[in-house]
């Protein structure tokens, strides 16, 4: 956001060409050539890292094989081109690829990659889409988009890579996880994550409908069971919890948001 200048290419440590989606008050593009390599900037005046995320995909070149989906935060290895290409290379059929991602005071639980395996759906959702490497080809066949509700800048907090992964298991995608580390981040701060709050449980309702229409009542019920802290750093019982979950769900169908519920209530 509200980027100004190429810097980000000396401080992400990038090596290769990219898409900068920047988000200010103004609409403009810019590039550079830097090292053989190709850098543009679209700057625009929304509002949301799904929009943001699908303006970077539109403007990635056809010609481009492999695309990783960077967050401005992220600090690459130096050689992060080499590991993903080796592990293209191991992985002939895959359609993308899964890697670690060295956190710094992380609030968050993020899981580490030990052996290459496949990613299912019944474990593709712990994954953050800065750790995915797609073919993009594939993506753009498949006119794949992240989700605009969910997200920093958006009314439901998380969520967007959590689906647009999802989306990439309901097309049949062969997606591997492999434990090899291309890049740094620091967690120290989050822009969203603001702890368990009664917001959080609320939202994350209105995501698992999203995931699924049939299955979010089960889905709901089996993440409080797994995760007792998210109700009770709440102060919630679970039959709260899963009301306010239930509750999200309405409230999104509705076109309405937690400041409605709250208004509501």
């Amino acid at each position: 956001m509200h980027q100004t200048d190429f810097s980000l290419i000396k401080k992400m440590n990038i090596s290769t060409d990219v898409v900068f989606a920047n988000q200010a008050d103004k609409y403009e593009y810019s590039s550079v050539d830097f090292d053989g390599n190709h850098a543009k900037m679209i700057t625009t005046n929304t509002i949301g890292v799904g929009v943001n995320r699908n303006i970077a995909l539109i403007h990635a070149s056809d010609d481009t094989d492999i695309a990783l989906i960077a967050d401005d935060d992220m600090i690459y290895n130096d050689n992060y081109v080499k590991i993903i290409s080796e592990a293209f290379q191991k992985l002939p059929d895959a359609d993308a690829i899964i890697f670690n991602i060295k956190t710094i005071g992380a609030q968050t639980n993020r899981r580490t990659l030990r052996k290459i395996s496949r990613i299912h759906s019944y474990n593709c959702l712990n994954y953050g889409a800065a750790r995915l490497a797609v073919k993009l080809k594939r993506i753009k066949q498949e006119n794949m988009f992240f989700h605009r509700s969910f997200g920093g800048g958006t009314e439901f907090s998380s969520g967007e890579d959590s689906l647009f992964i999802w989306d990439m298991i309901k097309r049949k995608f062969k997606i591997y996880a492999y434990p090899a580390t291309i890049a740094t981040v620091d967690q120290s701060s989050s822009t969203w994550f603001k702890g368990y709050t009664k917001k959080y449980i609320f939202d994350k309702g209105a995501l698992f409908y999203c995931l699924s229409k049939h299955y979010y009542f089960l889905l709901n019920f089996q993440c409080l069971v797994r995760h007792k802290c998210m109700y009770k750093d709440s102060g919630l019982t679970f039959i709260q919890a899963f009301k306010l979950m239930i509750n999200g769900v309405e409230y999104f169908k509705a076109g309405l948001t937690y400041k409605d519920y709250t208004n509501n209530s």
